[in-house]
């Protein structure tokens, strides 16, 4: 198989797992995805995975970004394709001919400088080692989420949303309006429609420490002196070594 043909097909396979919401692209996969999580993905011919290998601990809260969009046609028959591979996804009335549509809340990290310093943070020291010994990892960034007609009035009636730990390596999304907490929403991962990830950009201390610098889109590219990967095997350290 030539390079170009490879290159080809993969785009064909993530063309078939992708679709548009709100003019950006989503991933869909057969496994449960959960947002903040840590792991790798990987895309087959038919089929894209995301395997979730860490849960960084959250001692503060993390600002979002939460919208309500109405379902479509199309996202209906992707969601439905991933209960090929997943028997426990949650179910979506969805009948194409009726005026009104289920929603759905789109979910995304907004403080990427919190989450930034959360990750570099002593608390965490193993999952910076992680991501230093697996460069390719990604962290689920924004998801779409099937979420109650309770839960969804609840949203348009708050003003600010926070990611945050409720228990052990379980995040928790707290609702605020006029700056006081109104509800507590727990996500689902079963209810989870489509996802998007996002890359770690690295930098290094005067030590020769390297540690997350910044959180980029998955397929932008690192900014100023950033580094998408780490040069230098021998300074693979941790913050929590300075």
């Amino acid at each position: 198989m030539t390079k170009n043909l490879a290159v080809l097909l993969l785009l064909i396979c993530l063309g078939c797992h992708t679709a548009k919401i709100k003019n950006e692209d989503y991933k869909f996969s057969s496994s449960t995805t959960e947002l903040g999580s840590i792991g790798t993905s990987a895309v087959t011919y038919n089929k894209t995975m995301f395997s979730t290998k860490a849960f960084p601990q959250l001692e503060n809260p993390i600002r979002l970004e939460i919208g309500i969009v109405p379902y479509n046609k199309k996202l209906n028959k992707i969601y439905n394709s991933k209960a090929k591979f997943n028997q426990n996804q949650q179910k979506i009335a969805y009948i194409d001919s009726l005026p009104v549509k289920p929603e759905v809340a789109i979910i995304k990290i907004l403080d990427f400088a919190g989450l930034v310093k959360e990750i570099n943070s002593d608390y965490n020291s193993t999952i910076l080692q992680l991501l230093i010994n697996n460069q390719s990892s990604k962290i689920v960034s924004s998801i779409a989420v099937n979420v109650s007609a309770d839960e969804i009035s609840k949203i348009k009636q708050a003003d600010a949303f926070y990611l945050s730990n409720n228990q052990y390596k379980k995040y928790v999304i707290s609702l605020y309006k006029s700056g006081k907490k109104t509800e507590s929403i727990t996500i689902n991962p079963e209810s989870v429609v489509a996802y998007q990830l996002s890359s770690f950009c690295w930098s290094v201390s005067e030590r020769g420490n390297w540690y997350i610098a910044d959180i980029v889109n998955e397929y932008s590219s690192c900014k100023g002196s950033t580094k998408s990967k780490i040069s230098d095997k021998k300074k693979t350290k941790s913050l929590y070594d300075l």
